[in-house]
């Protein structure tokens, strides 16, 4: 599976449980509110991204760890918003 900003979050999970110690770190509002099963469901990482507005360097940081804990190629991320 190919990691990109497009990919769901739900997907990634799925895909490699071992992410999701990351995914709660960056995404922790959505646990917090207990949204997890709704918002983690629907959202691309771009989309929590945007819902929680945040910056280039904590994008960056994201795919960052993901590559450093999955030991996969993750792509440089087009951080120009829409």
């Amino acid at each position: 599976m190919r990691i990109t900003e497009e990919t769901k979050v739900f997907h990634l999970l799925e895909e490699y449980p071992e992410s999701e110690p990351i995914v709660k770190k960056y995404f922790a509002y959505f646990y917090e509110k207990k949204l997890e099963d709704i918002a983690l469901k629907r959202l691309s990482i771009k989309g929590a991204f945007n819902v929680l507005n945040l910056s280039d360097r904590e994008r960056e940081d994201f795919f960052r760890e993901l590559h450093e804990k999955l030991g996969l190629e993750v792509p440089k991320i087009n951080l120009e918003r829409e």
